[in-house]
């Protein structure tokens, strides 16, 4: 399992260089690149500055999108939630190319982040990246050995910080231009009395002329102090 770094350096709040930043890391074609990324934000911000950042980034990654591959950026959904489950590694049910944006707040609570590249799994063992689910889907197998190379922990994850992350959720199916990764979260010790405030934004990238009829309600995601459980 490696202990790679990919936190974004860069700690300006310009969101034209983190989304560059994030779009070079995550967007990826080739499994040289990551696919996923992170911003600390540090203490000093608040819950509705993460979530207006959250969306200016979201509009400066359209732009890129449509420039390399003349696709957009849609939402699928903006929400917030109160979450301390652990997680198998799994992909979230969205679009065949699709991108998770996590905005974590200031928690007591400390987490760790995993990234599993099946891409590149799948790509060693001489197999299509489509037929990774029926033979090795984490979801079904608890113990995964040749997995465990591909496995990434996210490091410098502080819980006392405001923290934005982007994840490839893209799958394999279809055509999709760029490659996905898994996801897992596991929770260091769980403390039901307290929160551990997620925003969850998801994006599909889709042809230009493409409609995708979505519920998300931007500025509500923006000003809302409601949290999900």
């Amino acid at each position: 399992m490696g202990n790679t770094d990919h936190h974004i350096k860069d700690h300006s709040i310009d969101s034209k260089i983190i989304a560059q930043q994030f779009f070079d890391q995550v967007f990826r074609t080739t499994t040289e690149k990551p696919g996923f990324a992170y911003l600390d934000l540090g203490k000093n911000s608040d819950s509705y500055q993460l979530r207006k950042l959250m969306v200016d980034i979201k509009y400066q990654l359209d732009e890129l999108v449509r420039q390399e591959f003349d696709k957009k950026l849609t939402y699928q959904w903006l929400t917030r939630f109160d979450q301390q489950e652990n997680t198998k590694f799994h992909q979230d049910n969205a679009g065949d190319q699709s991108f998770l944006m996590l905005g974590y707040e200031p928690t007591i609570i400390q987490s760790e982040l995993y990234i599993a590249d099946y891409v590149k799994f799948s790509y060693d063992y001489q197999i299509d990246p489509v037929d990774f689910f029926e033979k090795y889907n984490p979801l079904f197998i608890d113990q995964n050995e040749e997995l465990e190379p591909y496995i990434t922990k996210v490091q410098g994850i502080r819980n006392d910080h405001f923290q934005i992350f982007l994840i490839n959720n893209s799958n394999s199916a279809g055509k999709s231009e760029t490659l996905g990764v898994l996801h897992q979260a596991k929770m260091i010790k769980t403390d039901t009395s307290r929160s551990r405030i997620v925003n969850s934004m998801m994006l599909n990238m889709i042809n230009k002329d493409d409609i995708q009829h979505s519920n998300s309600n931007e500025q509500e995601f923006m000003t809302t102090t409601q949290v999900n459980e």
